[in-house]
């Protein structure tokens, strides 16, 4: 009797010090708040040290309290509810006493309303006597109110408090086995697009730096681990947006946008998948895609690590990823398969489902001919000329004779495999194709691209690079033309876009180039007329009729010439090739001239 006077004495103690330290947390908080009307560092008190002695020992010394009487309440219980058989067996009571104690640790709240409000009992007289109404009749008011007020007393504190404890406890749990979502950030870089869409900055670095969404991924791996083993975890599937970091990845982002960073991309094939990428289309196993996430139809095209027809399988422990936006985004088509380890957060296909699908577009007929994509060439001119205008470069004309050229060029690029633009291997340059289409101006330079494009995203991809923004935007051009080119590849079917420019730019030739030109002429319209008398001497000219006549033919020759390039070279015009051709020339007849003036002078003219 006397131990259960001392158990109950300790089990009033720190329930009154858990209500004091509930009711000293409470105060001090709403003290340092002005009683909840600001904030703590609004008040001289909330911003001391007594508050955050006072705060910090209330919730602490009230946490020690709540689970010293909650565990001392369930020991109570379970003796309590030990029957004499039960207390004789000690040994095979023990582990039965261990599960009850849990049992009431784990439904405290539930068994102290079954006790207080007088159900027990009920159950035990119920038990003994069968049940009878005179049962619910309490005893006296004393056992209304006890009964009453405990009830709420549980229901009101104690049981919020233990909801609260399986909430957190829930939700600890969740987030140690990686099924929290974590919010990860996306920039604006549009490799992820439609599904993430692209930032609004002007450079790519810009674009990187801004967040266009945040959703809530998983953690990779999540699960379990148990005796090296891993359960209850997320498996990699096609289709999963993943998260992964490596040396590679670090590099390209370093060099793209300023700062080293991850990846999110798609998984597209897991270990064991073949992957070919075939007239813009993804055939897994020999399979064609039809993939509603990207961002066209026909529009997955190779890279240097996995280019146009190839067949690649996936290795063990790795996947390969791709940008939904498959001609903006480096991934595996360029560095290769992504080993498992290097990823670090997941977001499964079915939680992508109803959230993140309402960009993606209707895949019914990507694997028809008439899902290809055509650039409407009129509309392509019209957004290069607005990007000249910003750039405040004159507009550029189409020309037909340059698409003309641009179409002899790219037919040639896919019979030879040859896409330099020096023609190393098929030896057919810009030059011969502009000729052969009847074309011909002072400046002129080529661009290409491999794959299906509309006008917006083919202008969109060739400024990303700074090398072909600067081209598009040469002062120099005034003309361009534009041709889609079909075929085989390789044995490959695929299509190269090829546009040509060109531009007429004025020779300006310097003042001292024009001045000897025409000092040259002057000396030797002077002198012709000296060397045209010796015919005069009749017996002299017939000894020398040969040298004479060649030396008046050459300069004859050369006025005649120099009077054309000086012509020009006054007008501001290029020269031609023939009158270049003649400028090569000239030194060598200058010279012969020389020689036989020489030997003629050496004569006794008579």
């Amino acid at each position: 009797m006397v131990k259960k006077e001392k158990s109950s004495a300790f089990i009033r103690f720190f329930i009154v010090l858990w209500l004091l330290c509930i009711v000293a947390f409470t105060g001090s908080i709403g003290f340092a708040t002005n009683w909840f009307k600001g904030t703590v560092q609004d008040t001289p008190f909330g911003n001391s040290t007594p508050f955050l002695i006072i705060m910090l020992t209330s919730m602490g010394l009230g946490i020690i309290a709540f689970c010293i009487f909650v565990l001392m309440i369930s020991i109570k219980l379970v003796k309590g509810d030990k029957s004499k058989k039960e207390i004789r067996n000690k040994k095979s009571n023990f582990f039965g006493s261990i599960f009850k104690l849990i049992f009431n640790l784990a439904f405290f709240p539930l068994i102290l309303i079954y006790r207080s409000s007088g159900l027990k009992e009920l159950k035990e007289r119920t038990k003994v006597e069968r049940f009878k109404l005179s049962f619910l009749k309490p005893k006296n008011i004393k056992q209304i109110i006890t009964r009453i007020f405990s009830s709420l007393a549980v229901i009101g504190i104690i049981l919020p408090v233990w909801v609260l404890g399986y909430f957190l406890v829930f939700e600890l749990t969740k987030d140690g086995l990686g099924y929290s979502p974590e919010i990860i950030t996306v920039s604006g870089t549009g490799s992820m697009s439609p599904t993430f869409p692209k930032g609004q900055g002007k450079t790519p670095e810009e674009q990187s730096k801004e967040i266009v969404d945040s959703p809530g991924m998983f953690r990779y791996p999540n699960g379990l681990v148990l005796f090296g083993n891993r359960y209850f975890n997320h498996e990699l599937s096609r289709g999963d947006i993943v998260v992964l970091l490596n040396d590679k990845t670090k590099e390209l982002t370093e060099k793209l946008y300023g700062r080293p960073s991850g990846w999110v991309k798609r998984v597209v094939g897991m270990p064991g998948d073949t992957i070919e990428l075939k007239n813009g289309i993804v055939y897994l196993n020999d399979q064609p895609q039809k993939e509603p996430y990207t961002a066209q139809a026909h529009s997955t095209f190779g890279e240097s690590y996995l280019k146009e027809c190839q067949k690649v399988t996936v290795p063990d422990d790795s996947v390969f990823v791709m940008g939904d936006n498959r001609k903006g985004s480096g991934d595996s088509r360029e560095i290769g398969f992504i080993n498992i380890n290097d990823i670090n957060h997941v977001l499964p296909l079915e939680k992508q489902k109803g959230v993140l699908d309402k960009n993606w577009r209707d895949a019914s007929l990507d694997l028809e001919e008439s899902s290809k994509i055509k650039i409407d060439k009129q509309k392509y001119l019209d957004l290069l000329n607005e990007k000249r205008a910003e750039a405040k470069v004159k507009a550029l004309k189409y020309q037909p004779k340059l698409e003309d050229s641009a179409s002899r060029r790219g037919e040639v690029m896919l019979e030879f495999d040859d896409f330099s633009y020096e023609a190393t291997r098929s030896g057919y340059p810009m030059t011969k194709a502009m000729r052969d289409a009847k074309y011909s101006n002072t400046t002129y330079g080529e661009a290409l691209n491999i794959g299906y494009y509309e006008a917006e995203e083919l202008i969109e991809n060739q400024f990303e690079f700074p090398d072909t923004k600067k081209f598009l935007l040469d002062k120099n051009y005034q003309e361009v033309g534009i041709s889609e080119v079909e075929g085989m590849l390789n044995g490959c079917p695929s299509q190269v876009i090829v546009l040509h420019f060109a531009g007429y730019v004025p020779p300006n030739y310097s003042k001292e180039v024009v001045d000897s030109w025409v000092a040259s002429l002057n000396r030797l319209k002077e002198i012709r007329p000296s060397w045209e008398n010796i015919r005069s001497y009749s017996s002299t000219y017939e000894n020398n009729k040969k040298d004479a006549d060649r030396l008046i033919e050459i300069m004859n020759i050369r006025i005649g010439r120099m009077e054309k390039i000086v012509s020009k070279m006054q007008s501001n015009q290029w020269l031609s090739a023939e009158e270049n051709r003649w400028i090569d020339e000239d030194q060598a007849l200058y010279n012969e001239q020389e020689v036989i003036a020489k030997r003629l002078n050496d004569q006794t003219w008579r």
